[in-house]
């Protein structure tokens, strides 16, 4: 197994000339090549070295960005480990996450400058650099730089932290090895042989792990180049434009190409060869509708905490039901089965993370083993195809003893139709919930105070975190 600097310094042996990273300007996409990305990820990551930051975690704050994959790489191959975090997040969730996690610098975007002016301040510890501003001063800075780049060799070095929630108070830090995130690609190449012929649209946010590894990492194996699609009302026109063979979607941006399609879209999703969506359940009829419609979509199920892909479709599968064929490099079973094979679904391999960092471990959901609880119940059948049948009944047990089932109150906030995705959690002993929603925060408090007046004190909801709904993908 290489190593991510490894992998870039082929890539500039194999392909300099050849364009590697598309952004759109001006509503016209302009590329840059392997020689220009890498040799900017190795200046940049000069710079950050001079500066003092080598083994110290980075943080992204940011949308979407030619400069956020540089980060991305720069931090990982050569300097430390990188922390991208939910642009959505507020400056609650980040101070949150300072708690939890020590960073030494935030590299934020223009946008999200609102954000982190109330904790320059409180943070003077943290290195703050506005994306759009520092970075060609940094590129400048590296270039004038006389140093000799040592690449980032002990495969078992965390250098990717991944939160899948900000918004309690207990954040679920998920620090991700070298070794972690690359331990699938022989698997996931067998079963969807990408290559440098390949082109890829990004309309996902790079945070997420299903993005950040499947289609950005994996490029600097495959050589496959990238369009950064940074505008979802132009998904429709971005497909049609780029003629993309790879992409990733989640359910929702699925569910919007068949609200928008016409012959000519179809025509194009025809034309992908691997139409990866997964991040939530997808619709089984939707599913097979377009499958039956030519479209090659395979359902792909994961967690952060297996670094994104546990399962997927196998090309051609007749069985559409599933949720797809597990990994053959991972050990995964069904814990305490009911009579109908259906129990907790349990994840061991070299893709597992080795555990949250600083939680308690009540909170955890590894074992002694190293194998992921993933509280998701399903089903195997005789071939390792997986069949999803839901979440594992959660329990609160609260200060004075009591049980609350959080399923029941996570129905009762889905309940308002508005509320596109809710989570129940504990928050030192009572209720909290967090919601994805397209109402303001004043109307999701007077949901809730509405709700808690039909529940006794003690199941009663405490504090409330609202998201607004931008991709539609699961809370976890």
């Amino acid at each position: 197994m290489k190593t991510i600097y490894e992998y870039l310094e082929e890539d500039l042996s194999k392909w300099p000339s050849r364009p590697y990273i598309f952004t759109k300007k001006d509503g016209v996409y302009h590329p840059r090549t392997f020689q220009e990305v890498i040799s900017d990820v190795q200046n940049l990551s000069k710079a950050l070295l001079a500066r003092g930051f080598q083994g110290a975690n980075l943080m992204i704050y940011s949308e979407n960005s030619y400069e956020w994959i540089v980060l991305y790489f720069a931090v990982m191959s050569y300097v430390g480990t990188c922390v991208p975090v939910d642009k959505e997040w507020t400056s609650h969730d980040l101070e949150n996450t300072f708690r939890t996690l020590p960073v030494r610098a935030v590299f934020y975007s223009h946008a999200r400058s609102g954000q982190t002016r109330p904790l320059r301040d409180a943070h003077p510890e943290i290195s703050w650099f506005c994306i759009e501003d520092a970075f060609p001063r940094l590129i400048r800075e590296g270039k004038a730089l006389e140093m000799t780049l040592t690449g980032e060799n002990d495969l078992q070095k965390t250098v990717l932290i991944l939160f899948t929630s900000g918004t309690t108070n207990f954040p679920k830090a998920i620090p991700l090895t070298q070794e972690n995130l690359f331990a699938n690609w022989d698997t996931l190449y067998r079963r969807t042989p990408m290559t440098e012929t390949d082109v890829s649209c990004v309309f996902l946010p790079l945070h997420h792990v299903y993005t950040g590894v499947a289609n950005v990492l994996y490029t600097v194996i495959s050589g496959m180049q990238l369009y950064l699609c940074t505008d979802l009302s132009r998904m429709a026109q971005d497909l049609l434009e780029v003629r993309p063979t790879v992409v990733c979607l989640v359910p929702l941006l699925l569910y919007r190409l068949r609200e928008a399609m016409t012959d000519e879209l179809l025509h194009v999703l025809r034309e992908i060869r691997f139409l990866y969506c997964g991040g939530s359940f997808t619709d089984p009829a939707v599913k097979e509708s377009l499958i039956r419609q030519g479209v090659p979509l395979l359902e792909a199920y994961g967690t952060t905490e297996t670094s994104s892909v546990i399962a997927l479709a196998v090309p051609g599968d007749s069985d559409l039901l599933s949720n797809g064929v597990v990994f053959e490099n991972l050990e995964v079973w069904i814990e305490n089965p009911d009579e109908n094979g259906i129990g907790e679904i349990v994840v061991k391999g070299k893709s597992v993370s080795r555990g949250y960092l600083n939680r308690n471990d009540r909170y955890s959901d590894f074992d002694a083993q190293g194998a992921y609880h993933t509280g998701d119940l399903g089903r195997l059948d005789e071939r390792r195809r997986l069949y999803l049948k839901g979440r594992k009944k959660r329990m609160i047990l609260t200060a004075n003893g009591k049980n609350i089932y959080v399923d029941e109150l996570e129905t009762l906030l889905l309940l308002e139709p508005r509320i596109h995705a809710a989570k129940v959690f504990e928050e030192e002993h009572h209720p909290a919930a967090s919601v994805i929603t397209d109402l303001s925060e004043s109307d999701v408090k007077l949901l809730i105070d509405q709700i808690n007046r039909k529940l006794p004190h003690f199941k009663q909801i405490r504090n409330v975190y609202v998201k607004p709904d931008t991709l539609g993908g699961r809370i976890k």
